[in-house]
């Protein structure tokens, strides 16, 4: 199978409610991370929602009638493991295990909100990469979007978030860089990658992903007596929705509108995650937010504005 792909077509409608989808239910996850935390440590939370994202996916694929391919195949007389497998491993670590670490590695010695800045780096290393790496446009139109995107973002972290970035952990901040860089490189990695079925790559790709998080559990002091329904509730709904059905939409997303179209839910997220806040643990909502929200749309329109030039093919 040919890894030749041409340029993404301009987003649909369709490819607008996917993203929308993707959006709730990562947007979420900061509400159920917050509650799980409250009783159970980040590993055994980070495991068990891999584990059962993994089986949910796997469920989705198999429902489809679709099934994992063979894990090896011989050639030349010797067994040699598989093309697609390879794809779907080399993304489950570096896409999805790496920075489900990282991120809460990073999070004991940053604020929850200067995370946040750093995760919205995402779509710049992604439409960077996606143009050296996967054919995707660089245009000045699609950068002064995704600048205004970013911008945006600080703005509704609010300025202290930056002036906390002087005295934070500076390991930290760039095990946050390392970590987005990850994420935009899985990216742009399952844009590049063979022709697999979108339900398929991500059932392999999650099933990659737990089984090499689940050694982590080893280092860590499990008291399952003290895990709160709360809690379990919580990582139940992580592994659903944020990590099992998002698993099987940002593939489809991926590949059906590019690499760069799908980074923008990195701008999207934190609203949405506010919004959750505010929903349920009555967090007030400050105006910024309302300037941050206008500048994220703003960007968006911009960067997805459309050419005068014909839209790209669709991939193969």
């Amino acid at each position: 199978m040919s890894t030749t792909h041409t340029a993404p077509r301009q987003a649909t409608l369709f490819d607008w409610a996917l993203l929308a989808l993707i959006v709730a239910f990562g947007g979420s996850a900061f509400v159920m991370i917050r509650s799980a935390l409250e009783t159970m440590p980040p590993v055994v939370i980070t495991v068990g929602r891999l584990w059962l994202g993994a089986i949910v996916v796997y469920a989705i694929m198999r429902h489809a009638g679709r099934r994992l391919p063979p894990l090896f195949v011989r050639a030349g007389g010797r067994l040699r493991l598989r093309r697609s497998w390879v794809w779907m491993i080399i993304i489950g670590i570096v896409g999805v295990t790496l920075p489900f670490f990282i991120f809460p590695w990073a999070q004991q010695y940053v604020d929850s909100g200067l995370a946040g800045v750093y995760m919205a780096f995402m779509p710049i290393w992604t439409i960077a990469l996606a143009f050296f790496f996967a054919g995707e446009s660089l245009t000045g139109r699609k950068l002064t979007g995704f600048a205004l995107g970013f911008i945006g973002v600080i703005v509704l972290m609010g300025p202290e978030v930056l002036k906390g970035a002087v005295g934070a952990d500076l390991r930290a901040q760039a095990a946050l860089l390392l970590a987005t860089l990850c994420y935009a490189a899985s990216v742009v990695l399952t844009r590049r990658a063979p022709s697999i079925r979108p339900r398929v790559f991500a059932a392999g790709m999650m099933l990659v992903a737990a089984i090499t998080a689940t050694p982590a559990l080893l280092f860590v002091h499990i008291e399952a007596d003290q895990w709160s329904l709360a809690s379990i509730v919580s990582v139940v709904g992580l592994g659903i929705f944020p990590t099992g059905v998002n698993g099987v939409l940002i593939i489809m997303l991926i590949r059906r509108a590019g690499a760069g179209f799908m980074a923008l839910t990195n701008y999207f997220t934190p609203i949405w995650a506010v919004a959750m806040g505010a929903l349920i643990y009555h967090e007030r909502i400050e105006a910024g937010a309302f300037v941050a929200l206008a500048l994220i749309l703003i960007g968006v329109a911009v960067s997805q504005r459309k050419q005068n030039t014909a839209p790209g093919q669709t991939l193969r």
